[in-house]
C-alpha cells in the first residue's frame, strides 16, 4: 500500500497509485478521468449484422427479408394485478441467427384461432445468448398456445438499410464460410477484410486488401448460395483521434451549413431524414452511370435533341440490341428504337399494324408497295355524289391527303378501329 508522501518510482509507471482516476486529475485538472473515459475500449467497438444473401451482382445484401428456419412459437398470456393484459411470444430456431433488439421480425402461415393473434409483424424485445430463441410482447391480449407443427409457418426478419458500410471499412467473420457448389472458402474467421463496393444502405462487396494497396476484391457468382448461411459479419468500429477532431465546431461556416444544431441525437434524426429524403429523389433524377425508370408523365417545351457523341447509331457495328445499358441512343417506345433508320416500333397483325405505345405522332406516312401507289377502288372518276354505308364502329381517325396521277390531292380521313 502506498504511503503518505512517498512519492513514485519512475520504473513503476504510476503503479503505487491506489485511485487512478484521482491521479490523472492530479496531473491533467480536475475532470480529466472523466474525458478519457468517454474514449475507454473505443479501439475495441464493433458492430454485426447476419448474412442475408448474395444478390443477382454478386454483392452482399440486406435489401429483402430473411427467411429462418424455426422449431416452434408459444404464446403466453398474462393478467397483471390492475387488469392489463399481455401475451408473450416466444420463438425458437434451428439454428443460431443474428437477431438484435428492436429488429422487425413477421410471422406468417398460422391457422386456427391464434391466427389474428400471433400473424403478424413484431419487434423483438427479448433475446437469448445462444442466438436461437427471441420474444416479443403483444399488449392488450391475454392468449396462450404452443405451436410445435410450423409446417406451412414462416418466420423472417425484415429488411434493413440502417448498418451501412463504406469503403475501406474492416470486416471480419465469425466462422469459415464456403460456396455450396464447390466447397471452396470464400471467407475465413480472424481474418481482416475490407468493404471494396457498396451503394451506402444495403449491399456491399468484400476485398482481401485495403485501398492503399488496391482493392482485390473477393468474387462471388451472383445469386449464389453460402455455407453455412447464418454467418455474421462484424464491423470493427474503432475510434481514432479524425473522428474527435470532427466533432470541434469548424471555423468557417456559411449561411447554408449549421453545426450540431439543438442536441447530437437531433442533429442525427435530422441528417438520417435528409439522407431518406435524398435516396428517394435520386431515383427520380436523370443519372448518367444507370438507367432511370419512372411512372411520371414527362411533358416537353420545344424540340428534344438526342444526341449521339460515340455514332452507335451511324455505324451498325455498335449497334448492341435491347439491352438495357448498352441501347444505342435514341427514343424508345417499348425496347424498340423509334422512327431511326433501320427499326420502326410498328408490327403487322394480320392485317393491322400494331404498336405497344398508347400515343404515337406521325409526321408524315406514306403507302407504297414498291412499284404502285396504295390504289383505292370502286369510285370513278368525277364522282359528284357518294353513298355507300355510313361508319358507326371506327375509335380513331387520321386525316391523309389522296394524290391522283397528275399529282393532285384531296382531303380524306382513313377511320381506324383497335380491334
Amino acid at each position: 500500500m502506498a504511503i503518505q508522501n512517498q512519492g513514485f518510482r519512475r520504473d513503476l509507471n504510476l503503479l503505487e497509485t491506489e485511485d487512478d482516476r484521482n491521479a490523472i486529475d492530479n496531473l491533467a485538472g480536475a475532470g480529466t478521468n472523466k474525458d478519457l473515459a468517454f474514449l475507454q475500449n473505443n479501439l475495441r467497438n464493433t458492430s454485426s449484422v447476419p448474412f442475408y444473401t448474395v444478390d443477382s451482382e454478386g454483392f452482399f445484401s440486406t435489401a429483402n427479408d430473411r427467411v429462418i428456419e424455426i422449431n416452434g412459437i408459444t404464446g403466453v398470456g398474462t393478467v397483471s394485478e390492475n387488469g392489463d393484459k399481455s401475451t408473450a411470444i416466444t420463438v425458437t430456431l434451428v439454428n443460431p441467427f443474428l437477431i438484435k433488439f428492436g429488429d422487425l421480425v413477421k410471422i406468417s402461415g398460422i391457422t386456427g384461432a391464434g391466427s389474428t393473434i400471433l400473424n403478424g409483424n413484431f419487434t423483438v424485445r427479448g433475446t437469448s445468448t445462444d442466438l436461437k430463441t427471441y420474444t416479443f410482447p403483444i399488449s392488450g391480449i391475454n392468449y396462450s398456445e404452443t405451436i410445435t407443427s410450423v409446417t406451412g409457418i414462416g418466420f423472417s426478419i425484415s429488411s434493413t438499410d440502417i448498418f451501412t458500410f463504406t469503403k475501406d471499412d474492416v470486416v471480419n467473420v465469425d466462422k469459415e464460410v464456403k460456396l455450396v457448389s464447390t466447397a471452396a472458402t470464400v471467407f475465413s474467421p480472424n481474418t481482416d477484410y475490407y468493404v471494396s463496393e457498396t451503394d451506402g444502405l444495403s449491399k456491399f462487396k468484400l476485398s482481401t486488401t485495403s485501398s492503399t494497396v488496391g482493392f482485390n476484391t473477393v468474387t462471388i457468382t451472383g445469386g449464389a448460395s453460402l455455407t453455412p448461411d447464418n454467418f455474421i459479419f462484424s464491423r470493427k468500429d474503432a475510434v481514432h483521434q479524425q473522428q474527435v477532431i470532427n466533432y470541434i465546431t469548424p471555423e468557417i461556416q456559411d449561411s447554408d451549413f449549421s453545426y450540431l444544431e439543438g442536441t447530437v441525437n437531433g442533429s442525427m434524426d435530422s441528417t438520417q431524414a435528409k439522407i431518406e429524403s435524398a435516396e428517394y429523389f435520386m431515383g427520380k433524377k436523370y443519372r448518367g452511370d444507370q438507367d432511370t425508370n419512372v411512372d411520371d408523365q414527362i411533358k416537353f417545351e420545344g424540340s428534344v435533341v438526342i444526341n449521339d457523341p460515340k455514332d452507335y447509331n451511324s455505324d451498325s457495328n455498335k449497334v448492341l440490341g435491347n439491352s438495357p445499358i448498352r441501347r444505342s441512343p435514341g427514343v424508345y417506345i417499348g425496347d424498340t428504337r423509334a422512327f431511326s433508320s433501320d427499326n420502326n416500333p410498328w408490327d403487322k397483325v394480320g392485317t393491322a399494324l400494331t404498336t405497344s405505345s398508347e400515343e404515337v405522332s406521325i409526321g408524315e406516312l406514306a403507302f407504297l408497295d414498291g412499284t404502285n401507289s396504295m390504289r383505292i377502288t370502286g369510285i370513278d372518276d368525277d364522282v359528284s355524289t357518294v353513298s355507300g354505308e355510313v361508319a358507326t364502329s371506327f375509335t380513331h381517325k387520321i386525316p391523309v391527303k389522296i394524290q391522283d396521277a397528275n399529282g393532285n390531292q384531296e382531303s380524306y380521313f382513313l377511320l381506324l378501329s383497335d380491334t
